[in-house]
């Protein structure tokens, strides 16, 4: 038998519909409560962690690339230091040339040494060292463990790289240091060539990470995201059956009224 109870209940049942497929319809979510899908809040939940430890991964590789960019700016400065001390030896090297003018060079060389090494001691990312030799991090790339980039920066500095003490005004002396500016130019090029591997090596991480995070953020959108056409369909079908179980229980009292009136006193 139908009675206010059922019609009350009718009410309370098309109100909850209505009041969840609005919230899914203001929040643009679906699941705005672990009741809705219990299985598919767990599951976007995990997407949620999977997709900001990817994107920290991506500023952790933004920041390595910056970092390699800067390396590498300051060793082609150092780069292009040697090939200058060079020439001066080259230059030395004119027989023509008297003390003076060699002592004039040598004081040019080492000036240029002096900014090498200023270089090599100075240049740094985020307050760290990166050409003094102490360079070594491991920068995590993506959101499992294994995957990381090691970065090994060398040491820049003129006495690592062999060119400490170098004297251009003899022969001797000038032989000698074309064979240790060629070691040091060589040393700074396969650093320079190991930066590049390495910055090629982030920037492919970069772009899968990428990839990676979009493909996450699409799962997610598939279990958390609301469906608006289906949605909007369930909120005017809960609002039609709200009005209609108000519009029946208010017939109802109203019958039950009538009848009332017609029973004797």
């Amino acid at each position: 038998m139908i009675d206010s109870f059922n019609y009350s209940l009718a009410i309370s049942n098309s109100q909850s519909k209505l009041v969840a497929a609005l919230q899914a319809l203001s929040s643009g979510n679906s699941i705005n409560s672990a009741a809705d899908n219990p299985a598919g809040i767990a599951q976007a939940s995990s997407y949620s962690v999977q997709l900001s430890s990817t994107a920290q991964s991506m500023r952790n590789i933004q920041d390595s690339i910056s970092l390699l960019d800067t390396a590498g700016g300051a060793t082609g400065q150092i780069n292009q230091g040697l090939q200058d001390i060079r020439e001066l030896t080259v230059q030395a090297g004119d027989g023509s040339l008297n003390a003076g003018d060699l002592q004039s060079i040598q004081s040019q060389i080492g000036q240029i040494t002096q900014g090498i090494n200023q270089i090599a001691s100075t240049t740094q990312f985020n307050g760290q060292n990166l050409l003094d030799g102490s360079a070594s991090l491991t920068v995590q790339a993506g959101a499992d463990a294994s995957q990381t980039q090691n970065i090994q920066l060398g040491n820049f500095s003129s006495s690592a790289l062999g060119i400490s003490g170098l004297d251009v005004t003899t022969s001797a002396g000038q032989t000698a240091a074309l064979a240790s500016l060629d070691s040091a130019i060589q040393q700074v090029s396969d650093q320079n060539a190991n930066i590049g591997a390495v910055q090629s090596s982030l920037d492919a991480a970069l772009s899968n990470q990428g990839s990676t995070y979009i493909n996450i953020a699409a799962a997610k959108s598939q279990v958390s995201d609301t469906d608006y056409a289906q949605m909007s369909s369930n909120f005017a079908q809960a609002k039609v059956r709200q009005q209609a179980s108000l519009q029946a229980l208010a017939l109802y009292n109203s019958t039950q009224k009538s009848i009332l009136t017609l029973l004797p006193k």
